[in-house]
C-alpha cells in the first residue's frame, strides 16, 4: 500500500535533522518535517488527538472497587489497534515458531527475513509495546519488515504474555528465554548470534533494556545493542541524579497546540493513574512479585556499567520524556556508547504507525543505519 504522505517528507527529516545539547546530553534532533513553531505538535498527530483531546474531560473515572483487568480492558483495545498501514507486503518471508519460556509455556515468535537474504546475518529481537496489558505481534509486524527492508537482517516479533492475567517475571521469561533460543539458533536463520540487537517500544522498551541488564547479571554475552524506543525505564518513579519527576510545565508548547497538547499529556498521564505517577505498571506488571526499585522492573535504578551501545529514540512531547532523558544522561555518564535521537512534534507511540506518519519509518531508517555502524 502506499503511504499517507509524500516521501519528500522522509527526506525533509533526513536533510533538516542537527545535533543539539537538550537537557545535558548531545542529542540529534529531528524537526517536524514542514517546520513550524516551537512546541508544535506534527500536523498529522495534532489533526488525530484534536478529538480525543476534547473528549478527555468527558472519560469517566475508574471506579473504587474496580478490578485492574476492568480498569484496562477498554485500554487494551486501544493499544491492539494497528494505526498504520501494510506498506511492505512483498519481499520479506514471515516463519511461525513456539518457543519455550521458564515455565514451559510455549511463546509464538515470528521470524522475519528478506526472500533473497544474505548470510551471517545481524538479529533483531523485538519485544512490543503496550503498557505490559495490551500490544501485540501484529502491531509491530510492519515495523519489523520496514527495518529488515532497509537492512539486511533476521527480526524476531516476541508475542509475550500479557499482564494482568500473567505478571512478573512470565513476560520477562518469555522475552529473555525468546532471545536465548534465537541466539542459540542463529545459524538456521542464517545470522550471526554475535550481532544481535534487542530492542521494544514503551513497555517492551523496559523488557529489552531488563533483558540487557539480565544477559550482563548472568554472563550469557548475546546483547552487542540495544535500542529503546520511547522505553518505560522507571516504574518505581524514584528520584536519581537526573531524574526529579515529572513536570509538565517544562514541555515546550506553541500557542495554537497548547490545548491539545496539554490534553494529550494529561490523557496519557491518566492512564497510567495520576500525572506521571506509573504505579499502573507496577499493579499490572509486577503485581508484588519484584520491587518495583530492582533493576529489572526500573532500569534506570542500574548505574549502566558493562552495557553494549545503546540507541534511545522518544519525542520531545513524549509524557516518559523526563525518564528517558534520565536514561541517556545515567548512560553517558557511566562512560557507554550511546545515541539519542528526539523527534520534535512527536509523543508517544508513534513508531508503530508506519505508512501514516514519517517518523515511524524514519526512526525504522535510524535503526538500521545504527546495526550497521554498531553490528
Amino acid at each position: 500500500m502506499k503511504r499517507k504522505y509524500h516521501e519528500k517528507l522522509l527526506e525533509a527529516l533526513k536533510q533538516n535533522e542537527k545535533e543539539e545539547v537538550v537537557n545535558g546530553i548531545k542529542v540529534l534532533v529531528k524537526p517536524i518535517p514542514e517546520g513550524g513553531e516551537p512546541g508544535d505538535m506534527d500536523p498529522r498527530l495534532y489533526k488525530s488527538m484534536k478529538n480525543v483531546a476534547m473528549l478527555v474531560k468527558f472519560m469517566p473515572k475508574p471506579k473504587k472497587n474496580q478490578s485492574i483487568l476492568e480498569r484496562i480492558r477498554p485500554m487494551r483495545k486501544m493499544f491492539n489497534e494497528y494505526k498504520g498501514i501494510q506498506l511492505v507486503e512483498e519481499g520479506v518471508t514471515t516463519q511461525y515458531f513456539n518457543v519455550n519460556s521458564a515455565d514451559g509455556y510455549q511463546v509464538p515468535v515470528r521470524v522475519y527475513k528478506r526472500t533473497n537474504a544474505g548470510t551471517n546475518l545481524p538479529m533483531f529481537a523485538y519485544y512490543h509495546g503496550g503498557g505490559f496489558f495490551g500490544g501485540s505481534a501484529d502491531v509491530v509486524e510492519q515495523m519489523c519488515k520496514v527495518l529488515v527492508q532497509n537492512i539486511d537482517c533476521a527480526a524476531f516479533n516476541v508475542d509475550y504474555r500479557l499482564c494482568p492475567e500473567n505478571h512478573y517475571p512470565q513476560p520477562f521469561d518469555d522475552c529473555f528465554f525468546a532471545t536465548k533460543w534465537a541466539y542459540d539458533n542463529a545459524e538456521k536463520f542464517g545470522a550471526d548470534k554475535n550481532k544481535m540487537a534487542v530492542s521494544g517500544d514503551s513497555a517492551g522498551g523496559n523488557l529489552a533494556a531488563a533483558v540487557t541488564l539480565r544477559d550482563r547479571e548472568e554472563k550469557t554475552g548475546m546483547v552487542k545493542l540495544q535500542v529503546l524506543i520511547y522505553p518505560a525505564v522507571n516504574i518505581s518513579g524514584k528520584k536519581t541524579e537526573f531524574y526529579q519527576g515529572v513536570d509538565l510545565s517544562k514541555y515546550q508548547r506553541s500557542k495554537k497546540h497548547g490545548k491539545v497538547l496539554d490534553a494529550t499529556l494529561s490523557m496519557m498521564n491518566s492512564l497510567l493513574d495520576g500525572g506521571g505517577d506509573i504505579n499502573m505498571l507496577e499493579q499490572v506488571y509486577l503485581q508484588g512479585n519484584l520491587n518495583s526499585d530492582h533493576i529489572y522492573a526500573s532500569p534506570l535504578l542500574d548505574d549502566m556499567h558493562d552495557l553494549p551501545p545503546v540507541l534511545l529514540i522518544f519525542g520531545e512531547h513524549d509524557f516518559l520524556v523526563f525518564e528517558d532523558f534520565a536514561y541517556a544522561r545515567t548512560f553517558a555518564k557511566a562512560g557507554r556508547k550511546i545515541k539519542t535521537i528526539i523527534y520534535r512534534g512527536i509523543g508517544h507511540g508513534f513508531a508503530d504507525q508506519i505508512g501514516v506518519i514519517p517518523q515511524a519509518e524514519d526512526c525504522m531508517k535510524e535503526i538500521a543505519s545504527y546495526m550497521k555502524e554498531i553490528l
